[in-house]
């Protein structure tokens, strides 16, 4: 009877869109409860100081869970789904646990594991153990901790985007494939990759499997928020290809002119993709045809691994311009496409010599995941390059080009950055072209492939959840205050001194600036956080300065001496007693200090 009710489950899911954006205007997309512990809010505030505790203000686009004692449940998703990539917005009061279950049945760890060093499966971001009892004693195992911990701290808004995979069962309800976490990745680095789930974590709605299953959040620990839920069902059949037919061109090709008007040396049919149609490593072209059977009407990405010159069209569109890359070099577009089949063209010439031959070509749709079209030989062509990892068991500084990267999108390079790691994983690169914090991350140090791989670039890459800052000189004058350019402010006589290292191998940076000297130390606190002290020296009283210890969208004061920053997105804290003011400056507004001879002040994140 079990089997047959997984059966009917398998072959009938509850129909759901391809991809929704929740909008939490009211409960509906929940299944009702008779507690009143979930709610839909419009905005929440948590203290960084108290545990558990989290305040509400009337309005639509956030749900907030705020439990009490005899009102307090899980709340549970009215659709099922199976295969399925969901993203949103959580924030975690201090203290606070919670969880949320693919299908009800497999939980990822919500938590305040701010400042945790070394991870656990209940941790946030990891996947909680399994739980059974024998003779009335609990018995918990497997469980995945997180590969490491990018929990920012309590009352900020955080982001996960989790890719799942459900179990997968035959015809008689038998079990076939477990369940998989795909990947989470929280605040922008992946915790978790490729994790194969054996069964129910701890506290499902059934220990019993399914094809589908609901969303379910923990309600029943402490204060939690989500906002912007995005769900992409991925249950569907991939597109289908079909009528591949290519062509072979040999030569010494520099354009597509030199072989376009040229009768092909090979031609043929094939089922999948490969480059190996020619019979030559080098010196050829080719050209592809074929079409894909599009099942659901919308947007799909397109990603090739192509080694040499080529440009791809689709639906009569060109979708990729002629470009070139080297053998383990993507690039990606989005297409918007029609249900039905679709034609595509893609045509490749390659000269070089050292780039190995390769040809993929993935394609993901609204309702399916990235699916290969091409023969697994075609991306055999050579491995993939060992990353070049830099590692900060003790403090660590590392000089290199550093690029910041704001929202997915490089926002510039900064060709003197100081990129300073720690044993407590906060790291930060420092600016010294104009005395800037321009981004601070947790996790992992330095990825220097870029630098050190073959002929490199001269550039390292953080490894992990990244806060990027405003990357502009801290001390302005007051006609100078609303300037937020890279590089120095004029007349405001920026040098650059250099740094100090004390017997820890930290830092003290030293500049001039406005005809002060001064000295800037930035320092880990509690493992947790930066604390920043500017010793001024010298300072002209005919030249009053200002520092401006953040720039954001937004400033927000909470207490005397807290202050949000971004919706949220960090918090500076100063000391009791600083007179701290909150400027317009265009869209951007500031948080100023006037200048003593020494300034402290901490970002917390």
């Amino acid at each position: 009877m079990k089997h047959l009710i997984l059966w009917l489950t398998f072959l009938s899911p509850i129909l759901i869109k391809a991809q929704q954006k929740i909008p939490l205007d009211d409960m509906s997309f929940w299944k009702p409860s008779e507690k009143t512990n979930w709610q839909i809010a419009g905005d929440v505030t948590a203290d960084i100081n108290q545990h558990d505790v989290m305040t509400q203000t009337a309005g639509k686009g956030i749900l907030v869970n705020i439990p009490v004692e005899k009102n307090k449940a899980n709340l549970q998703s009215v659709a099922e789904y199976g295969d399925v990539d969901v993203s949103f917005d959580f924030m975690m009061a201090a203290h606070s646990n919670s969880g949320f279950y693919l299908m009800g049945r497999y939980e990822l760890q919500l938590m305040d594991s701010w400042g945790v060093k070394n991870p656990s499966t209940g941790d946030c971001g990891g996947i909680y153990k399994r739980r059974r009892y024998e003779n009335g004693k609990e018995i918990l195992w497997e469980g995945h901790a997180p590969r490491l911990n990018a929990c920012l701290a309590p009352g900020l808004w955080q982001h996960i985007d989790i890719s799942f995979q459900a179990p997968k069962f035959d015809a008689t309800g038998k079990k076939m494939q477990n369940a998989k976490m795909l990947s989470v990745k929280m605040n922008g680095v992946i915790v978790q990759e490729n994790v194969e789930l054996t069964g129910p974590t701890g506290g499902p709605i059934a220990e019993m499997e399914a094809a589908t299953g609901p969303f379910m959040i923990q309600g029943d620990h402490g204060p939690v928020a989500f906002r912007n839920f995005v769900i992409s069902n991925l249950s569907g059949k991939p597109a289908e290809l079909s009528n591949v037919s290519y062509k072979v061109f040999y030569g010494n090709f520099k354009e597509p002119k030199d072989f376009l008007s040229k009768k092909p040396d090979a031609t043929g049919s094939l089922d999948k993709l490969t480059w190996d149609v020619s019979k030559q490593e080098n010196n050829f072209a080719e050209i592809f045809n074929g079409t894909l059977k599009i099942p659901v009407t919308g947007k799909h990405n397109f990603t090739f691994q192509i080694g040499g010159k080529y440009y791809v069209s689709v639906n009569g569109k060109e979708l990729l311009p002629n470009a070139w890359t080297v053998t383990n070099d993507k690039k990606s577009a989005q297409i918007d496409l029609p249900a039905g089949d679709v034609p595509f063209e893609i045509t490749v010439y390659k000269t070089d010599a050292w780039i190995a031959p390769i040809l993929g070509m993935y394609v993901q749709g609204p309702n399916f995941r990235n699916t290969p079209y091409h023969s697994l030989g075609s991306t055999l062509a050579r491995p993939s390059n060992d990353p070049i990892f830099l590692d900060a068991k003790e403090s660590t500084i590392l000089r290199s080009f550093s690029d910041v990267v704001k929202g997915g999108k490089k926002q510039k390079r900064i060709t003197h950055a100081v990129n300073v790691g720690n044993q407590d994983k906060l790291h930060y690169t420092y600016d010294l072209s104009n005395g800037a914090i321009a981004q601070i991350w947790k996790g992992d140090f330095l990825d220097t492939s870029p630098m050190w791989d073959n002929r490199g670039d001269g550039s390292s890459r953080p490894r992990g959840a990244i806060l990027a800052l405003t990357d502009a000189q801290i001390f302005v004058s007051n006609d100078s205050k609303g300037t937020f350019s890279e590089a120095p402010i004029e007349n405001s006589n920026y040098r650059a001194l250099g740094y100090d290292l004390n017997t820890d191998n930290l830092p003290t940076f030293r500049y001039k600036i406005y005809g002060s000297d001064v000295e800037d130390q930035i320092r880990i606190t509690d493992g947790k956080y930066l604390t920043r002290t500017l010793n001024v020296k010298n300072a002209d009283a005919n030249k009053p300065m200002m520092c401006r210890l953040a720039v954001g969208s937004s400033i927000t004061k909470l207490t005397d001496d807290t202050y949000e920053i971004d919706g949220k997105s960090y918090y500076i804290k100063v000391p009791t007693g600083t007179v701290a003011t909150i400027e317009k400056s265009g869209e951007n507004t500031m948080l100023l200090v006037p200048v003593k001879d020494k300034i402290e002040y901490s970002v917390l994140w």
